[in-house]
C-alpha cells in the first residue's frame, strides 16, 4: 500500500489532479461516492455579484442551450447587464430541435437549399438532436426542476431489443434479441474461465486457493453454469415457448459459439448502454426535448432577436463589435457594440466570421482546431406500434450492421397510443457522411432497408415512407456538424478557448468534456459566466488547468472496441 503502483483512491485523485486540476479531483470524488452532490449544486456554485454588470452589455451569439442558460443566469442573478441574444434561426434551442407537424428541416448542399416539411400527426414528434438526459447530468435536471419541465423515463435498452448482422453466410443474419446474445456470451466466457481455473492454468495469476474458489462461485452465477462448470443455456435468454399453465415452456437454445463470435456483434455498439453516459436511469422531457429549451423563454425571450445572422465579429476601442443582418439575406447590416461577447456559434463557423487582425493568433488557431462531426438521423411515423405488439419491445435501441446503425423505439405512448415515431437511423462518422450526401428519397430508401432487415413485413406495412424525415447535421445552416470532434486537436487549443480573447469567449458543449450533450452546454455557460465574473473586483478565479482534449467519440458514440475508456 502507498507505492506508485498501488491504485488507492488517494493515488487516483493525485493523478486526476495532475491531469485535470481541482475540477477533475472534484468530479472524481463525486463519481467515487466520496462527495454527495445534490442536483442543485452546480447552480449554487456559480457566483455573480448583483449589479456587477450595470452599464455594461453582453451580446450572446446563439439561442441554443448554452446561450439560453447564460442569459437566464445573468437575469436571475440580477447582474445588471444589458443582454442581447442574436439567433440566426426563427426558434430557440439550436441543435435541441424537436420536429413536429408543420416544422421544417433545412439543409444546404452547396448552393442548393433543401427543405423538408413535417407531416406527422399533431401528437407525434421527432427529436432531431439530443434525445435523452442521463441521471448524472445534474445541471440539466436542475433546470428541468427549476423551470418546471416535466420529464419521463427514457429507455436506453431492453433485453428484447434486436441485433442483426446483415452479412450473409454462416453467422446469424436474422434479428436476434439482445438477451440471447449477451447472456450466451456471458455463459461461454464463464465456462472457459472456469475450465482454465479447474485445470490450474491460472494458478500463477491467482495463487490463493481460497480466491480461486470464490471466483469459481462468481462464474457459476455469472454464467450461469451447471455443477460441472458447463454452460448449457439459460432462461435468462428467454423462451421459444412461453411458460403457461400446462407447460413449463421451452428455453431458447444457446447460440453456437462460432456463430456468436463470427457475427462480431460487439463492433456494432451492443455494449454502448454499459458506458456511463447511457446507464439507467435516463430521462426525456414530456412532449419533446425542446421543452427544456422552451422552459427558459419566460425569462430570456425578451432578449432574443430571431433571424439575425452574424457576419463579422471584431473589436474597437476595447469593445466587441458584432455585425449582423436578416438571416440569409444580403441586406443592410446592423451593429451591436458590447463589453462582452459570448459566442455559442460552432467554432469552425466562428473562425470564418472573426476579424483576424483583432484577435490573438492563439485564439484564431484554437478556433480552427476542432471539426464538426457528421451525424445523421431518419425518423418514421408508424401507423401501428408493431415493435410492441409483435416483438414485445418497449423502448430501447436495436443495433444493426448496416448504414442506419441504430433503430430507436419511442419511450412514451405505451399501450394507449396507436401510432409512434421511430428514430430509424442514428449514425456518425463515415456512415453519416455516406448517408448525408444522399438526397431525401435515397436516405429514406436506405433507412427503410435497415428497418425491414430488423422487422420485415411489419415495417413495410406500418410505415408510410413519404412521411419519413431525415437530418444530416453537417449540412444544417449555422451548425455544420452534430458536435465538436476534438480527436486530432492539440490540448493547448482547448485550453485557449476556455479563456476570453479581447472580450470574446466561446461557450457551448463544444468547449466541454461532454460534447454533444446539453449538460456540456450548460456547464460551459456556467464556466463562461464565472470567467466574466472573475474580471470583477469581488471575484477571483484560478485559470483552468487542462491537458487533454474532450473524448468526442467516446462521449457521443460509446467507448467501443479499441477505445475502452477516457482519452
Amino acid at each position: 500500500m502507498g507505492d506508485d503502483t498501488t491504485w488507492t483512491r488517494r493515488r487516483f485523485l493525485q493523478l486526476a489532479g495532475e491531469v485535470g486540476g481541482a475540477a477533475a479531483v472534484y468530479e472524481s470524488m463525486v463519481a467515487l461516492g466520496m462527495l454527495r452532490v445534490p442536483p442543485d449544486a452546480y447552480a449554487q456554485r456559480l457566483e455573480i455579484e448583483p449589479g456587477s454588470g450595470t452599464g455594461k452589455t453582453i451580446v450572446i451569439l446563439g439561442a441554443g442551450i448554452a446561450g439560453l442558460t447564460a442569459a437566464y443566469e445573468l437575469k436571475q442573478r440580477n447582474s445588471g447587464h444589458t443582454i442581447i441574444i442574436l439567433e440566426a434561426n426563427s426558434r430557440p434551442g439550436g441543435r435541441s430541435y424537436t420536429v413536429r407537424q408543420g416544422n421544417e428541416i433545412v439543409e444546404r448542399h452547396g448552393d442548393e437549399v433543401v427543405r423538408q416539411k413535417c407531416e406527422y400527426d399533431k401528437d407525434q414528434y421527432l427529436n432531431a438532436g439530443p434525445g435523452r438526459i442521463p441521471y448524472h447530468h445534474r445541471l440539466a435536471l436542475h433546470y428541468c426542476r427549476e423551470l418546471k419541465v416535466a420529464v419521463e423515463p427514457y429507455v436506453m435498452t431492453s433485453r428484447a431489443n434486436l441485433y442483426q448482422n446483415t452479412i450473409p453466410g454462416k453467422y446469424f443474419a436474422e434479428p436476434m434479441p439482445h438477451r440471447r446474445i449477451l447472456n450466451d456470451t456471458r455463459g461461454y466466457v464463464a465456462e472457459l474461465l472456469t475450465k482454465a481455473i479447474q485445470k490450474g492454468s491460472l494458478d500463477d495469476r491467482i495463487p490463493d486457493a481460497g480466491e480461486r474458489t470464490l471466483l469459481l462461485e462468481l462464474l457459476a452465477n455469472f454464467g450461469p453454469l451447471n455443477s460441472s462448470g458447463d454452460y448449457n443455456g439459460s432462461q435468462r435468454s428467454g423462451y421459444s415457448i412461453q411458460p403457461g399453465v400446462i407447460t413449463p415452456g421451452k428455453i431458447e437454445e444457446k447460440i453456437p459459439r462460432d456463430r456468436l463470435l463470427g457475427s462480431k456483434f460487439w463492433l456494432d455498439r451492443m455494449y454502448q448502454p454499459e458506458d456511463y453516459e447511457w446507464q439507467p436511469t435516463l430521462f426525456q422531457p414530456v412532449g419533446g426535448m425542446d421543452m427544456l429549451a422552451r422552459g427558459f423563454l419566460p425569462v430570456v425571450e425578451p432578449f432574443i432577436r430571431y433571424n439575425r445572422e452574424v457576419t463579422r465579429v471584431s473589436t474597437e476601442d476595447g469593445k466587441v463589435v458584432v455585425r449582423h443582418r436578416s438571416a440569409g439575406k444580403a441586406v443592410e447590416e446592423e451593429t451591436v457594440t458590447a463589453d462582452w461577447c459570448i459566442s455559442t456559434i460552432p467554432v469552425w463557423i466562428l473562425k470564418r466570421l472573426i476579424d483576424p487582425g483583432k484577435f490573438s493568433q492563439a485564439f484564431l488557431d484554437a478556433l480552427a482546431a476542432p471539426k464538426g462531426a457528421p451525424t445523421c438521423k431518419v425518423g418514421w411515423q408508424a401507423n401501428r406500434r408493431f415493435w410492441e405488439l409483435d416483438d414485445e419491445i418497449y423502448g430501447g435501441i436495436s443495433y444493426i450492421n448496416h448504414t442506419i446503425t441504430q433503430f430507436w423505439y419511442p419511450s412514451n405512448g405505451y399501450l394507449h397510443q396507436e401510432k409512434g415515431v421511430l428514430t430509424g437511423t442514428y449514425n456518425y462518422g463515415t456512415r453519416a457522411e455516406f448517408l448525408g450526401a444522399k438526397d431525401l428519397d435515397e436516405r429514406r430508401r436506405i433507412a427503410a432497408e435497415g428497418g425491414e432487415f430488423l422487422h420485415g413485413r411489419a415495417f413495410r406495412e406500418a410505415v408510410p415512407i413519404p412521411l419519413g424525415l431525415s437530418i444530416a447535421w453537417q449540412y444544417v445552416p449555422y451548425e455544420e456538424g452534430g458536435w465538436a470532434d476534438w480527436s486530432k486537436a492539440d490540448p493547448k487549443h482547448y485550453r485557449t478557448l476556455l479563456e476570453p480573447d479581447y472580450g470574446v469567449i466561446v461557450a457551448g458543449d463544444q468547449v466541454s468534456y461532454l460534447p454533444g450533450w446539453q449538460e456540456g452546454a450548460m456547464l460551459s455557460a456556467h464556466h463562461v459566466l464565472a470567467r466574466i465574473a472573475a474580471r470583477q473586483p469581488a471575484v477571483r478565479l484560478k485559470a483552468p488547468e487542462v491537458n487533454v482534449v474532450p473524448d468526442s467519440r467516446g462521449i457521443t458514440e460509446g467507448s467501443g472496441p479499441g477505445r475502452g475508456g477516457a482519452s
